[in-house]
């Protein structure tokens, strides 16, 4: 009985979001593992003129010796960027938003996996927001049932002019 409410509760709010048109998109991505793009966050949302700000902003976590100094650098250089899309790129990554399974997402993190990254999406209006979280949507993403978040995650990277390769 509770996992049918769960599952009710789940679908309206994904029709609520849907029928709404939707005014942002959010990924976030962050790993203990690597020091390189420790953290990057990714967001899209609308512009005057039917086009869309896109926020890159990352977080490099490794010390570096400054050559002058010979001291540590602090960690944690913000390496931002700021640019814009156009409606028909936002298209594209809302449609392959909407290709995600909830079901298959909802399914918590692979349990082997807790110490690698973690990816969350999210998107919606106001007041009205689906986010999506998977660990390492990268491993074994077919067994897994995350082809359609790794695909949206890949699509808003490439949008953003970032590596998935590089991130992932």
């Amino acid at each position: 009985m509770k996992a049918l409410l769960l599952v009710m509760f789940i679908l309206a709010v994904s029709f609520t979001a849907s029928a709404q048109k939707i005014e942002f998109v959010t990924l976030e991505y962050s790993t203990a593992v690597r020091a390189e793009n420790a953290h990057v966050k990714v967001r899209i949302h609308p512009k005057m003129n039917s086009s869309y700000r896109l926020l890159v902003e990352s977080v490099n976590l490794s010390e570096t010796i400054d050559p002058v100094t010979k001291k540590l650098k602090s960690p944690g250089k913000n390496v931002d960027k700021d640019t814009t899309i156009t409606e028909a790129q936002f298209i594209a990554i809302v449609n392959a938003l909407q290709q995600i399974k909830q079901t298959d997402v909802s399914g918590g993190p692979h349990p082997s996996l807790l110490d690698g990254s973690s990816c969350y999406i999210s998107y919606g209006a106001r007041g009205t927001s689906v986010t999506f979280h998977a660990n390492t949507p990268d491993y074994e993403t077919d067994k897994r049932n995350l082809t359609g978040f790794l695909n949206a995650y890949k699509l808003i990277l490439k949008t953003a002019e970032l590596d998935p390769k590089a991130i992932l």
